[in-house]
């Protein structure tokens, strides 16, 4: 039995036809998926950010041995022609992975750096609020001799009054 690649894709094509299958049917934004890039999120939430990181992180690798769906006979074309674009999709799909690997360790330092910034910027806060209640206390500690002063005034101006009538 001689496999010739054009019987098979005629085959395949006479398959599609057959089903009634177009090319306009489905595409990449009738997939569902979690996430939406076309929604942008209008404020940061870590926990969302945690979530896709993880995310990204598990499923940088591209898979290129899917199970195959169909019976017997689809499935046998199916391993055909797996196996001879093995050698033009391959290097393709581990270049691709290669890419989101690097690109999940991107997104990873910049969470961290997130993080870091966060608990920075969380110590200058709260040295600030501890200077300012320090500065606080000190305004308050003069305002309460400046009010015992104008009240000892006070007391000066009635007694002097006093002795002129």
């Amino acid at each position: 039995m001689s496999l010739n690649i054009e019987d098979i894709m005629s085959e395949i094509r006479a398959d599609i036809r057959e089903k009634g299958l177009t090319g306009d049917m489905l595409s990449f934004a009738d997939i569902p998926c979690d996430a939406n890039p076309r929604h942008r999120a209008e404020q940061f939430d870590p926990d969302q950010l945690q979530k896709n990181v993880s995310y990204v992180s598990d499923h940088f690798r591209l898979i290129t041995e899917n199970p195959l769906p169909g019976n017997g006979i689809s499935r046998f074309f199916k391993k055909v022609i797996r196996k001879m674009i093995r050698f033009y999709a391959e290097p393709i799909a581990e270049d691709q992975s290669a890419l989101n690997a690097n690109t999940a360790q991107a997104i990873q330092q910049l969470e961290l750096y997130i993080q870091d910034a966060q608990a920075q910027s969380t110590a200058a806060l709260a040295k600030r609020i501890e200077a300012l209640e320090l500065q606080q206390r000190n305004n308050r500690m003069e305002i309460d001799h400046l009010q015992k002063q104008v009240l000892s005034l006070t007391e000066q101006l009635y007694a002097s009054r006093k002795e002129l009538l």
